[in-house]
């Protein structure tokens, strides 16, 4: 057997000692760049799970979603606070400090192609919670604005068709710019919630997954109030310590008051979990917040806390989320919240 010259048993040795060097620096890369993934991966989580606001939409956001509700919340929300003249809480409100619940997507027909709602005419409202509620924001309408009462041939606002009560509704203040098919569909998604516990379900539990450890105030709009009610009153998070309601309907009488989720008690709700305060904001003219004060409706929390009613002036939309939440009324609210 011939014996390998020493010169080529060098180079050999050095080949591989190249290759290993190769081999060695890739995997510290891989390493690295690993290693570099998960703590930015860490950080972002960080980052996600800081918001100290969590927000609840309300009706008609089917079309929509979480990143772009999210920029007009933050946005009004810093609005309301320089309102409330609490300049350094607005400069220091960063848009990672707000999310929002999202789950319009729920009430999306299925097969939409396009971004509109079903072709709903008054003719689609169901007898039942539907006409019901039907009934009591019409009545609410005709109480703000005569002239859209009902013909004189009708006995009174129960009796009338929901053909009529649709179109006049239409023609208020509080609706403008609302289609037909759209005040029909914002009907059937509070029907929908308030009498089917899978939607229900699905609705809290994405409340739920936005929650975290550093979230202390939730706000809900229109129905959002409502879903934050139900999900302070089923998990009590330890975390949130104070509710905001904007433009809610949590006070209507049987349709949505006594069929909340705990079932109120000789007329009253039960507190909401563990929050050490409850603001609720409310327009005079804004026909969903039917009952615009809710302090007599809901008992006081351990430490006898009533609910804050505050009155608001949203001029011309008064039912809008970001009407409500630059006001200063919610401002002020936000501020003491977050000192």
């Amino acid at each position: 057997m011939s014996k390998i010259p020493s010169s080529m048993s060098f180079t050999v040795c050095r080949t591989w000692e190249r290759l290993g060097a190769v081999v060695t620096r890739t995997l510290l890369d891989f390493i690295r760049v690993a290693l570099v993934a998960e703590l930015s991966q860490g950080v972002q989580q960080r980052i996600v799970d800081m918001a100290a606001i969590a927000g609840i939409h309300g009706i008609a956001q089917q079309y929509s979603g979480g990143y772009q509700l999210a920029s007009l919340w933050y946005d009004a929300l810093r609005d309301g606070l320089v309102a409330a003249g609490q300049q350094s809480a607005a400069q220091r409100l960063t848009a990672g400090d707000v999310r929002i619940v999202f789950f319009g997507d729920l009430f999306r027909p299925r097969g939409a192609m396009a971004a509109h709602d079903p072709p709903y005419t008054s003719a689609d409202v169901q007898s039942g919670l539907e006409r019901d509620l039907l009934n009591e924001f019409y009545r609410a309408t005709v109480a703000q604005d005569p002239s859209l009462g009902p013909p004189e041939e009708v006995m009174g606002p129960g009796r009338v068709a929901a053909q009529v009560m649709v179109e006049r509704m239409l023609r208020a203040r509080a609706f403008t710019g609302i289609a037909e098919r759209a005040l029909v569909g914002d009907l059937k998604q509070v029907t929908r919630f308030l009498s089917c516990a899978s939607i229900k379900e699905r609705v809290l539990k994405r409340v739920h997954a936005a929650i975290s450890d550093d979230t202390r105030v939730l706000i809900g709009h229109s129905l959002g109030s409502v879903v934050a009610y139900e999900y302070l009153c089923q998990c009590r998070p330890t975390s949130v310590e104070f509710l905001v309601t904007l433009g809610s309907p949590l006070g209507i009488p049987n349709l949505i008051f006594d069929r909340l989720t705990p079932t109120p008690t000789d007329g009253k709700g039960a507190w909401p979990g563990g929050v050490a305060g409850w603001v609720n904001v409310a327009d005079p003219n804004d026909v969903v917040a039917l009952r615009k004060d809710l302090a007599e409706l809901f008992s006081g929390s351990p430490s006898n806390v009533k609910v804050d009613d505050r009155l608001v002036d949203n001029g011309d939309q008064p039912h809008a989320v970001n009407r409500y939440l630059g006001a200063k009324q919610t401002g002020s609210a936000l501020g003491a919240a977050l000192a």
